[in-house]
């Protein structure tokens, strides 16, 4: 939910009796005054012990006291900017498209957006449409809302009039939240509701200030659309066009709370931007390289966590433009680490086959001896002896074939063999799990197909002397018995 906070600096007139009030100072001290005058800045008031007049600013009050009393006065409205269901749409090239579905075939999808109707070809979508919820003036026009919202209005209660009127302010539909203003307040009077009677003219004298002002008050209103489509650079000219234009306007306060968000609206915009994007650049940069079956495996890895985490800092910076203007690359690390706090999604990779390539040591780590122990049956000292003569096996076996002209099988060779699908599945869990961008939250293994987890096969030569039993290295996991998954995040 997304606080909108109006803030709207303007004279009262002054009560026919003014009452005494009580203020509290931020340095502890506490006054029985009468307040003459407030702007903008703060309030004058006099001394009810002896009339002395003291000038204060809204900063010198304690905390919570000056918006209490600006609230009061008519300074300030809080509401909340009410949000609806809509459509989001993930396309191929990382837009993102947000509306109403209105209608879907095999063919398209007719999204909505205000008064704006787009027909979406399926072929450009990266993923099925996501329900999600948004502020109402992201994808509906203020008398949209209104007609959706009227349906399931309270008619007879002043206090629903009231809070749909504010609602009705916060989506600017200015006209249609005075006639609701108006329905409360013969409701309130009716039944007495002196405590509401209260809350109705500080909203009225806010309303109909953003209608004397409507220029104004609608390139504020451009503002917060351009904030809401996270288009940034433009938000940032308009606010600079309001500041230099309007130096002294009665909505100053609307634009200095809409300046004092700006940055961490922006912020946010940006974290949540590389959260759904980062994963989608990676991955086609890795299937460009995945279909390359002649490349040394060793330029690949190199390439997947030194250079890959270069490129994809530059690419998603020149995307990020829209919203920040020029960036150093090296700034979306802090922004990419934030992820976390905006639920970020979970991926998975294997190594499939290609595990036996990291090494023994990186392609088991994370199997805990307790797990190996279990797979086992072993003791200890079984599993040493065990470790020595398949040693002993390996290097023979690397004997007979170099005696016998056979080559071992390379890297090379199993990427060569591999499946596009297999090579881009080993790439991305390569650079997942050691480039340091993602952060491995799980770490999985299965047993190698071919052996069954036992690292080797067995085979019976047959000869004048008899049978006799050998045991090779499996030529699927290389004695790595086990394949490597992970996921990450």
């Amino acid at each position: 939910m997304i606080s909108a906070l109006l803030c709207l600096p303007f004279l009262l007139p002054q009560a026919a009796e003014p009452e005494d009030v009580i203020l509290k100072m931020r340095d502890g001290r506490v006054l029985l005054c009468e307040i003459v005058d407030h702007d903008f800045e703060g309030l004058a008031v006099t001394r009810t012990l002896d009339g002395a007049r003291f000038r204060f600013g809204w900063g010198d009050l304690f905390p919570g006291e000056a918006e209490r009393l600006r609230s009061g006065l008519g300074y300030k409205i809080e509401t909340s900017v009410p949000e609806v269901e809509a459509d989001r749409l993930l396309l191929v090239n990382g837009q993102v498209l947000t509306g109403r579905v209105l209608r879907t075939d095999v063919d398209n999808i007719e999204l909505r957006s205000h008064n704006t109707v787009s027909l979406i070809p399926r072929t450009r979508l990266a993923a099925p449409p996501e329900k999600i919820r948004v502020p109402a003036p992201e994808v509906l026009t203020p008398e949209q809302f209104y007609l959706e919202r009227i349906l399931d209005l309270d008619a007879g209660s002043a206090t629903a009039h009231y809070q749909f009127a504010l609602e009705l302010q916060s989506v600017f539909a200015l006209e249609r939240a005075l006639e609701h203003l108006d329905l409360a307040q013969s409701l309130a009077e009716a039944s007495g509701d002196d405590s509401l009677l209260k809350r109705l003219d500080p909203a009225r004298r806010s309303i109909r200030l953003s209608l004397e002002n409507k220029d104004q008050a609608e390139l504020l209103e451009r503002v917060r659309q351009l904030m809401n489509r996270e288009r940034y650079l433009a938000a940032q000219e308009a606010l600079a066009e309001f500041g230099s234009s309007f130096p002294d306007s009665q909505l100053k306060g609307d634009y200095l709370d809409l300046l004092d968000r700006f940055d961490g609206r922006r912020r946010v915009s940006m974290e949540r931007f590389l959260s759904r994007r980062w994963f989608i650049v990676a991955a086609t940069l890795l299937k460009g390289q995945a279909l390359q079956k002649d490349a040394a495996v060793d330029d690949l890895l190199e390439w997947s966590t030194n250079e890959l985490p270069q490129l994809m800092r530059a690419r998603l910076a020149e995307e990020l433009v829209e919203m920040a203007g020029p960036l150093d690359p090296s700034e979306l690390d802090a922004l990419w680490q934030a992820r976390v706090d905006h639920g970020s999604k979970r991926h998975q990779a294997t190594f499939g086959n290609g595990s036996w390539i990291l090494g023994e040591e990186k392609a088991r780590a994370g199997l805990t001896e307790a797990e190996e122990d279990e797979d086992s049956g072993k003791t200890a000292a079984q599993k040493e002896i065990e470790a020595r003569t398949k040693r002993y096996i390996d290097n023979l076996e690397r004997t007979r074939q170099r005696a016998a002209g056979q080559d071992e099988v390379s890297p090379e060779d199993w990427w060569r063999r591999a499946t596009a699908s297999q090579r881009f599945q080993f790439l991305l869990a390569y650079y997942a799990e050691f480039s340091g961008d993602y952060e491995v939250t799980h770490v999985s293994f299965g047993y190698c197909g071919a052996c069954g987890g036992q690292g080797y096969l067995t085979s019976i030569d047959l000869g004048s002397q008899g049978s006799r039993q050998r045991r090779v290295p499996c030529p699927t996991c290389h004695t790595i018995q086990v394949q490597r998954s992970i996921t990450f995040r």
